[in-house]
């Protein structure tokens, strides 16, 4: 054997087994002392990293049961408060049916009165004061549905106090039999029996009314209105169906009236193209009545009330009131056709000034990328604007109020105090989303689609005060087209629902852009369905979408219909039964919607628990120290090291041996 003084391999490599065993009985000693087997990324790079995220994973759930806790607490507040107005409305009927009972004078009444309002008031305090942490829960803030009641100068949806206040014509019937015929004077005038041609209103004429004798339908029968404006027309009963492409009703300059009155039916056959507008506007038209306009046309290239196609004019339409029914396809049965022209607003590709709806009742179907009302393809539209309007339109790659399709723009929309239910989706039987890249492309209210990026376009959106339905296949519900673009949109007192498949339910269609959003005087984004209003959010997941959204009607007695009970006398005592059951039922339905929530966060917090609990043994299983073996093994690098200290020691001693080779 090599003796050697200056490298001693023995005792080297016994040294380093020495160390080895030193840190390893380190490590072990730290096992047992933390109670985990990973105290740092160096003992296991990738259990430590799982073993983290775990950890992150076990404190939000901690925080999130805590959440699910504080939620219930929360909303059993709201329940409580909510179980109070139901037990003050309780007493309220029994005094409304007693105050029914003539056995009561009406001086009792007025005292019964006096406890009937004591109980109005208790039941606004408690809306007024119910609160968790000092957040009000009863009084709107979290309702589904902004509900406002319009001041008293606004007029209901499908009325309008607007009128031009012009005269009807009421002199002896003048029978006319054929046409071409002139009209010179002012006056009420029969189409006879077959009457067919081109009825012709002169100049300067107070006002005409036109009529038939039958209720059997007339063909091709024309009306033209004075040349120099001005006309004032009234129309009622009539019935026509006409073949040649001309306007059924035309208008030339300005300051025309056309007045609706009964039911009044026009029909196109065959169903070619048609590029003249059915009712023509002139520069400018105002329609109003107590009746009805129904019409029906294939596939109008001009609008069924506008401009022709190709038409350039800033001709404005006003409408006041009347009903309007109308259809761009064979039938409503049949709902196949066209509609490149709008039906009411510009022809395709032509231009028309703005829209002004004060009232009215408007059912509208469109097969073709026109829309209901605005603009047709290819179209300009100047600002629309509605108000106490109750509308109803179905369209297919236009808006329903808007842009058309295409190369389509109008300026702003606004909206107040108005019933809408507007639908953008494939019309045609067979035009399925998968079948066609348009069809339900344009929004509900907003821009329609566009070929290309862009392309389309619609002015800022306000709507205010008003309930809407609006949905689309591929635009979004209010906002922009697919490919297209809408304005900012600013959304005041709405009620209803808004949807979008593809799209956004307030904002972009489907590859489309849009200004602001604000709602309510807060800008929010949207998921594909929304509802507005604001909910409660109550966060229990450890996500960011994990969350219950609760909503909480309004509890006062405006909201429940209750703002103008009373029983001091027998019949209001009798006529407010009917408004107190409502008002329960109100708010039983809060009441069950609490108790859906609670027993939703119920459920919640078990889920919530089990997964923590699951999680804890998996992180357990990862990072935690089996004690038994942590201290064996401790006892084995004990060992190993007072050994490695043994042998080191031994090892020293063969270098001294070399002395005595020196002696």
């Amino acid at each position: 054997m090599t003796m050697t003084i200056v490298n001693n391999p023995v005792i080297t490599k016994s040294l380093g087994e020495l160390n080895k065993n030193i840190n390893r009985m380190g490590k072990v000693l730290a096992c047992a002392a933390s109670g985990m087997k990973i105290n740092g990324a160096s003992d296991d790079a990738s259990g430590y990293s799982i073993s983290e995220k775990m950890q992150v994973q076990l404190r939000a759930l901690e925080q999130d049961i805590q959440n699910t806790k504080t939620g219930k607490n929360l909303l059993n507040v709201a329940a409580g408060g909510i179980d109070s107005i139901v037990h003050e409305l309780r007493s309220l009927k029994e005094l409304a049916i007693n105050a029914a009972n003539d056995h009561n004078t009406d001086i009792d009444r007025l005292t019964i009165q006096k406890e009937f309002d004591q109980r109005m008031e208790d039941i606004n305090d408690i809306a007024s004061t119910t609160n968790y942490n000092g957040r009000l829960l009863l009084n709107g803030d979290y309702e589904r549905w902004r509900r406002v009641l319009a001041p008293d100068s606004i007029v209901g949806p499908g009325s309008s106090t607007v009128s031009t206040g012009v005269m009807e014509p009421n002199d002896p019937p003048t029978i006319i039999s054929s046409g071409p015929y002139t009209i010179s004077s002012a006056g009420v005038y029969v189409l006879g029996p077959g009457f067919t041609g081109e009825i012709n209103i002169a100049n300067n004429l107070v006002g005409v009314k036109i009529k038939q004798a039958t209720s059997s339908t007339l063909y091709n029968v024309f009306i033209n209105g004075p040349t120099n404006g001005n006309a004032n027309l009234w129309i009622e009963g009539l019935n026509i169906q006409n073949s040649t492409d001309k306007s059924w009703i035309k208008f030339s300059n300005s300051n025309n009236v056309l007045s609706i009155k009964g039911s009044n039916t026009f029909s196109y056959y065959p169903n070619t193209t048609v590029m003249n507008a059915l009712i023509h506007t002139g520069d400018e038209l105002t329609l109003e009545g107590s009746g009805s306009l129904e019409m029906c046309i294939g596939d109008p290239r001009g609008a069924i009330i506008g401009t022709n196609a190709n038409e350039i004019t800033n001709s404005n339409i006003t409408i006041n009131s009347g009903n309007y029914i109308l259809t761009a396809a064979y039938s409503r049965a049949t709902p196949v056709g066209g509609g490149a022209g709008a039906m009411i607003g510009s022809g395709w590709n032509g231009q028309i000034g703005d829209i002004t709806v004060n009232g009215g009742d408007f059912d509208i179907l469109t097969c073709g990328g026109g829309s209901n009302l605005g603009a047709g393809n290819g179209g300009t539209t100047g600002n629309i604007t509605m108000r106490n309007a109750n509308f109803v339109g179905v369209t297919d790659d236009g808006a329903c109020i808007g842009s058309g399709g295409f190369n389509s723009k109008v300026g702003n929309i606004s909206i107040e105090n108005c019933f809408i239910n507007v639908q953008s989706k494939p019309v045609t039987p067979g035009y399925t989303e998968a079948a066609t890249t348009n069809a339900g492309g344009g929004a509900g209210i907003g821009s329609g689609f566009a070929w290309n990026k862009g392309f389309c376009d619609t002015g800022d959106i306000n709507i205010k005060n008003s309930t809407v339905y609006a949905s689309s296949t591929k635009g979004a519900g209010i906002g922009s087209g697919q490919k297209s673009h809408a304005g900012n949109i600013y959304i005041e007192n709405m009620q209803g629902e808004i949807t979008s498949k593809k799209g956004e339910a307030i904002g972009k269609g489907l590859d489309g852009t849009v200004g602001d959003i604000i709602i309510n005087e807060g800008e929010i984004t949207y998921t594909e369905t929304i509802t507005l209003g604001k909910p409660l959010v109550i966060h229990t997941g450890p996500r960011a979408n994990q969350a219950l959204y609760c909503y909480i009607p309004n509890m006062h007695t405006k909201n429940m219909g209750l703002d103008d009970v009373s029983v001091t006398t027998r019949q209001q005592a009798v006529d407010s039964l009917a408004k107190l059951d409502e008002a329960i039922n109100y708010a039983l339905d809060a009441a069950t919607d609490m108790g859906a929530y609670i027993q939703e966060l119920d459920a919640t917090e078990d889920t919530l628990t089990i997964n923590s609990q699951n999680t804890q043994a998996s992180e357990s299983t990862i990072r935690d120290a089996d004690m038994a073996k942590t201290t064996l093994e401790y006892a084995k690098a004990n060992i190993l090291s007072q050994t490695s200290q043994t042998v080191l020691a031994q090892a020293n001693q063969t270098p001294a041996s070399v002395l005595s080779l020196l002696s």
